[in-house]
């Protein structure tokens, strides 16, 4: 859960985030002025967070090239994980 909550929804919600307590603390110090919320904007930055992330994920996460990935199994009364042998010379 927590995986899920770092790799998608924190770096969606990272832009909506800066840009309110931004808001609160212009409101704070006497910015006197009606704030109009650019939803569209927002959005658009937290969709490039999340894509930016997402690749940034995809280049350096997974097995070395030519690995080979052996799924998981039960022996001898346990699972053993899924994992990769490293790639045969």
């Amino acid at each position: 859960m927590v995986s899920l909550l770092l790799r998608y929804l924190l770096p969606f919600l990272a832009p909506f985030v800066g840009y309110f307590v931004w808001v609160w603390l212009m409101r704070k110090f006497g910015a006197e002025r009606e704030w109009t919320h650019p939803w569209h904007l927002l959005f658009l930055a937290g969709a490039l967070c999340l894509l930016a992330m997402l690749g940034g994920l995809a280049m350096t996460g997974g097995a070395p090239a030519g690995s080979t990935y052996v799924p998981p199994e039960y022996t001898d009364g346990r699972i053993v994980p899924g994992h990769h042998l490293p790639p045969t010379p």
